[in-house]
């Protein structure tokens, strides 16, 4: 995350607010569709990643989240 997104201290504590993340998701210039997407995806997953770990930096997982959408 860069020093602007830290600037609009989006808090990376988890779990994270469907407001919070459409603001990060529109901060990114990523649909708000596509944050609502992210948000009850890992909602479902009780904050967990793939292989069961919690999630400690959502913040980190949306980044390669919309790394992926783009790649």
């Amino acid at each position: 995350m860069n020093q602007e997104a830290q600037n609009l201290s989006f808090s990376r504590n988890v779990p994270p607010s469907l407001d919070q993340v459409k603001a990060y998701f529109n901060f990114l210039h990523v649909p708000e569709a596509e944050a609502e997407i992210f948000y009850f995806y890992y909602q479902g997953m009780d904050w967990r990643s793939e292989t069961g770990s919690p999630i400690r930096d959502w913040i980190m997982v949306a980044d390669e989240w919309v790394w992926n959408l783009e790649n």
